[in-house]
Order: C-alpha cells, then sequence, then structure tokens
C-alpha cells in the first residue's frame, strides 16, 4: 500500500498504477474522516469487487491541530486500511486542501434540502474527485445524506464517476455500526436499538398506507424521547431530494438523528414502493 499526502505526488504514483499492465485500470474512491470501523472496512471490500485500484481518503478534520506526528488514532485506521487491501492511502494536510482556508475558497451553491451540506464540504469533495478522477465512489447508506449531496453534485457537473452505495453494516441488536459505539455505557447499549426500531415501526406504517408523514414524525420523536434520546432530527423524506415526503412520493428515506448523554447516534432508512 502506497501512502501519500501530496496531491502532486499522488497524481504521480495513480498515473502509474492507473495503466501498469498495458491497460487502464478501474479506479475506487472511499472517503473517510477516519476513526475507522467495520462500516468503513465493508464499504473498502465493496470497492475492491467493483474496481482494479482502490483509493481510501482520509480528510483531515477541522479542529485537528496541524502536526507531523502521527496520533494513535491514525496509526490505527492506517493499520485498518492496509489490513482491507487498499491499493493507495490519501491523507491530504488542511493546508494543500485549502491554500488560503476554507473561507477564501470558491464555492459551491447546491438545491436547498432538508440537510444542507456545508459549501466548504462540497469543495473538498469536489476536490478529492479532481485529484483521483475515481471511475466509481463508493459510499455506506449510513452516510446517506452526505452520499445524496455528492452524487448530485457529480450528476450535475458532469463527472465521469459512477456512485454507489452499500447498506449500511449493524451490530447484532440493529444498531448501525460507529465510531462512537466504545462512547456507550450499558445502559445506552441497551437504549441504542430503539432508534433503529423506530425507524421500521414507521417504514412499515408507511408500507401499509400511513400517509400523515407529519403525525409519524411526531410519533416517533416522542417515542424516542421517553425512551431517553434528546431528539436532533426525526423526519420522513422523498428519497429523490431530499425534501418531506408527500403523498406522490414513492421512494422514501426516513432519517433519525439523536444523542444519548452528548453521543451521536445517527441513522436511516431507505422504503421503496
Amino acid at each position: 500500500m502506497f501512502i501519500e499526502h501530496s496531491p502532486k505526488k499522488l497524481i504521480a504514483e495513480l498515473n502509474t498504477l492507473r495503466y501498469r499492465g498495458g491497460s487502464r485500470c478501474c479506479v475506487s474512491l472511499v472517503v473517510t474522516r477516519g476513526n475507522l470501523h467495520d462500516g468503513h472496512g465493508a464499504v473498502m471490500n465493496a470497492a475492491k469487487t467493483v474496481s482494479d485500484l482502490v483509493v481510501v481518503v482520509i480528510v483531515p478534520s477541522n479542529d485537528k491541530v496541524q502536526s507531523n506526528v502521527v496520533t494513535a488514532t491514525e496509526f490505527q485506521d492506517i493499520g485498518f486500511v492496509e489490513q482491507h487491501g487498499t491499493d493507495i492511502l490519501y491523507i491530504p494536510p488542511e493546508d494543500l486542501l485549502y491554500p488560503r482556508g476554507s473561507e477564501q475558497m470558491a464555492s459551491l451553491q447546491m438545491p436547498q434540502t432538508c440537510f444542507e451540506q456545508s459549501d466548504s464540504e462540497l469543495t473538498l469533495y469536489l476536490k478529492v474527485i479532481n485529484t483521483i478522477q475515481p471511475d466509481i465512489m463508493v459510499w455506506g447508506e449510513k452516510n446517506y445524506i452526505e452520499f445524496h449531496h455528492v452524487r448530485q453534485l457529480v450528476r450535475d457537473l458532469d463527472i465521469r464517476t459512477q456512485m454507489q452505495c452499500i447498506p449500511t453494516v449493524r451490530h447484532a441488536n440493529g444498531v448501525a455500526v460507529s465510531a462512537h459505539d466504545n462512547l456507550l455505557n450499558v445502559s445506552e447499549n441497551q437504549t441504542a436499538p430503539i432508534l433503529f426500531e423506530t425507524l421500521r415501526n414507521v417504514a412499515h406504517a408507511i408500507r401499509t398506507g400511513a400517509r400523515t408523514f407529519s403525525n409519524l414524525e411526531k410519533t416517533a420523536r416522542l417515542a424516542l424521547r421517553e425512551a431517553g434520546f434528546c431528539v436532533d432530527i426525526f423526519a420522513v423524506l422523498d428519497e429523490d431530494n431530499l425534501q418531506p415526503a408527500t403523498n406522490l412520493t414513492t421512494s422514501y428515506r426516513i432519517v433519525g438523528s439523536a444523542t444519548m448523554d452528548g453521543i451521536p447516534i445517527e441513522d436511516s432508512l431507505g422504503l421503496t414502493l
């Protein structure tokens, strides 16, 4: 596995590997924010099945202090990526992604949805895609909102990259695998599955004919609060545009975002009728 920090070196390395053997290899891209877990591993494994060459990117955290020292988490992430047979790991420092700072970069204006993606984040994805020029970009469904925004960016700008989203990896109790799993105590671990159960209950209600979506959302939020969640969002959306679902909607995205003792627990469920 090659590890690159410079976009110029990455491009040179990719050009060599992309045409190894005389024919053009199919390149897949997986973008992460570090703190890797089995959900990321499933996305990397899926990328391997659809391409010849897998590039994983760990983008820098906005609150990370720039340093030449590799932290324990970064060291673990590097080992994790290597174990999953990745060809190239790209870890760009923030000063190369945003040479003049994120506030000074040209920004993209996307159509409004119920979930806004910041201009700087969309700019980041566009910069990474332009650098790597992947044939396929693979996501996990747990990050469906982010996937939706980047997919629209790719479509609207006629970027020749296919977008693929794989199912969420879940624990035996249904909870989506997350980097925050080890922060939950015993009681919170017992409560956490209620979010997924609530998503499924709402999906079942829609499947059996319920169409008063505001009532479904209110009931879901009430159930979650009674279970001990601090609810940020619970919404029934049209999956195609992430606007509130209507009676004309046939593909739904049911989204729940909450916290327990400040620890985020997020999940979503797709439903097509």
